[in-house]
Order: structure tokens, then C-alpha cells, then sequence
């Protein structure tokens, strides 16, 4: 059975009801994989040198909170998984009752997650700016000190944000109110606060980073258009913009976000109409089961489906990549194959 991800005007009967299995192995599934995936994406950064520009940069720093969040869910699952199903529903009906206890290992992965996806946020945001500044400006927008700015933001507003709900006793076990197997915000504490912490250290910064990096986007993809009118135009054409061909991939990061976060989302504003309505009804019910399957590979995926877009498809870090490996594998690379190749034809 499923959690129905109701607010506590009906805990006593949402703390009774298990996640399915299936939710919490797609979450481990999807956790695991983006491990690897950001382990692949530092890799190419340290590896491919034709890769180490100012854009892939950032996308390392978004990878470390990405790792964060993936290696927090993956906590999540564990937790969830290994429980003691009656030592559970005890100790959460005792939450409903006395709100002001939680269990630490939640209360940790809520810290990490709440941090490390708002961290994610404000970086994403950030790479699409760079891009299209670089674009308008035509040279390399992001500097040294603007790199350490940027961080500064990201992770301090972040930082401070989660201390304070740590502070204020809000994070903790949230019965699976728009989220899976891990821990956020409490669910025991009142609707309207609820509410008001999942916005203030996520939703809010979620949506908004849907709309500017679609503004982002729209706008490098018009630079784009503009020049092409006028000349042959090649995004990476000029060294001095510190950009490659294959850095056009980055414009796309708002495309990987949005359809992996987009499922939480939805739960999220279902949540808050049952809540604000009291409306219990079945169709939202369904929706929220389904949605929940596809949030728990998405919330958890994005350093997976990154290290796709900006590993696989680019053709320099793949190749980089193979080389690197075939070198470990002790076998010859691509131009040492050519050049065995033609010594032999001399000979």
C-alpha cells in the first residue's frame, strides 16, 4: 500500500500505510546511479583538458550537490527499507502526539537534502546566466572572483535557510507529504507551516529556477538566432568566449531539470489543495501514487541524466574518456592504433 501523502489531519491512518517497495528500490536505483554519474562528470573534468573551461566549472559544482542530495536520498531509502514496521508506526504516532522529537538519522538526510537540492537550484540558474552572458558579451563572462560570488550565494543562502528550519524544530519525518522515502519537513506540524517551510527551502526556489533558466534559455537560444541571420556562427568559433561547440549542450540543463523536478512539484501543489480545500478525492489520490513512482527516480537523478547530456553526447569528453580508459585497460589508444597503423604500412 501506498501513502497517500495527506496532512495530519489524518496521520493516524497515513502512518499505518507503507511506501510500496517498488518506490523505495526505484529511489536506491536512481540514487546509485547518479553517483556514478557524478563520479563520471569529475572525471571528465580532471581528464579531458579540452573540457576545463569556466562552463564545465560550474557544472562540476552542481555535481557536488547533486552528489549531495543523491547520497541523502540513498540514506533515506536505507533508513526507510530497514525499519521495524511496528517499531515505526509506534514511534510515528508518537510524533503526531508530541511534534517536537525525531529521529537523528532523518533529521540529518532532511539537513543534507533540504541543503544540497537548494544549492543545486541556485548553480543551475547560475551556468545558464554565465552562458548567456558570455554570449552577449562575447567573451568569457565568469571570472575567478565571480566563481567564488557565485558559490558564496549558492550555498551560503541555502546554508542559512536550512539552519534556520533546523533551528525552528522543521525538519524531520514528513510521512511522505510530497516527497518518498526521505525525510524533509515535518508533517506532523500544522498544514499552513508545512507549507510555508516546504516553499521557503525548496518550492519557492525550485519554481523559480524553472522560470529563469527558461528565460535563460530563451534568451541564448535568440543570440544564437541573431547571429546565425547574419554570418555562419559556431558557439564555441571564438577561444576568447572560453566556450566549445559542444558547450551548447549546457543551454539544454533546464530541459534535464525541469521533467526530472516537475513530479514534485505537482505533488507538492496537490498537497496544498487538499490541504487549503480539506477535498480528499480519490483522482488526486491516484494522481499523487503515480507522480510519487516517477518523483522518486527523478529527485534523485539529475547527476545521472547530466553525466549523459555532458559526458556521453559530448563528443571531446567521450573520447577523452574511452582514451583514458583504453590506456587503464592497457590497450592502445585511437592515435596510437593510426600511428602502429602506419609505421607498419612503411615497414
Amino acid at each position: 500500500m501506498w501513502n497517500n501523502s495527506s496532512f495530519p489531519a489524518d496521520i493516524d491512518s497515513a502512518v499505518a500505510i507503507s511506501l510500496p517497495d517498488s518506490v523505495v528500490i526505484l529511489t536506491t536505483i536512481s540514487s546509485v546511479l547518479s553517483v556514478f554519474g557524478a563520479i563520471t562528470i569529475f572525471l571528465s573534468y580532471l581528464i579531458v583538458r579540452e573540457a576545463q573551461n569556466s562552463t564545465r566549472l560550474l557544472l562540476v559544482h552542481v555535481t557536488v550537490a547533486d552528489l549531495f542530495t543523491c547520497v541523502g536520498t540513498f540514506g533515506g531509502s536505507i533508513r526507510y527499507f530497514l525499519r521495524n514496521e511496528d517499531d515505526y508506526i509506534i514511534k510515528e504516532k508518537t510524533l503526531a502526539i508530541n511534534c517536537t522529537g525525531t529521529d537523528n538519522v532523518c533529521l540529518v538526510q532532511s539537513f543534507v537534502n533540504t541543503f544540497s537540492a537548494m544549492a543545486s537550484f541556485f548553480l543551475t540558474a547560475i551556468i545558464m546566466l554565465h552562458i548567456l552572458m558570455t554570449l552577449h558579451k562575447m567573451e568569457d563572462w565568469t571570472n575567478c572572483w565571480k566563481i567564488v560570488a557565485f558559490n558564496i550565494i549558492s550555498w551560503g543562502i541555502p546554508l542559512a535557510l536550512t539552519m534556520a528550519a533546523a533551528a525552528e524544530g522543521a525538519l524531520g519525518e514528513d510521512f511522505s507529504i510530497s516527497t518518498g522515502p526521505w525525510c524533509w519537513i515535518k508533517g506532523c506540524l500544522s498544514p499552513t507551516t508545512v507549507i510555508m517551510w516546504m516553499s521557503v527551502t525548496g518550492k519557492f526556489w525550485e519554481v523559480l529556477t524553472y522560470l529563469v533558466s527558461m528565460l535563460f534559455y530563451l534568451g541564448s537560444k535568440y543570440l544564437i538566432w541573431r547571429r546565425t541571420r547574419t554570418q555562419t556562427y559556431s558557439f564555441g568559433e571564438n577561444s576568447d568566449y572560453n566556450l566549445r561547440d559542444e558547450d551548447q549542450l549546457y543551454t539544454m540543463i533546464f530541459l534535464v531539470l525541469v521533467p526530472l523536478r516537475i513530479f514534485g512539484t505537482i505533488r507538492f501543489f496537490i498537497a496544498v489543495h487538499k490541504s487549503m480545500s480539506n477535498d480528499n478525492l480519490v483522482v488526486f489520490n491516484h494522481i499523487d501514487h503515480v507522480l510519487l513512482y516517477f518523483q522518486s527516480v527523478g529527485d534523485s537523478g539529475q547527476a545521472f541524466c547530466n553525466a549523459i547530456l555532458f559526458c556521453l553526447k559530448d563528443r571531446v569528453v567521450r573520447r577523452g574518456l574511452l582514451e583514458r580508459l583504453r590506456r587503464f585497460c592497457g590497450r592502445p589508444t585511437h592515435g596510437e592504433s593510426e600511428r602502429l597503423l602506419s609505421n607498419n604500412y612503411v615497414s
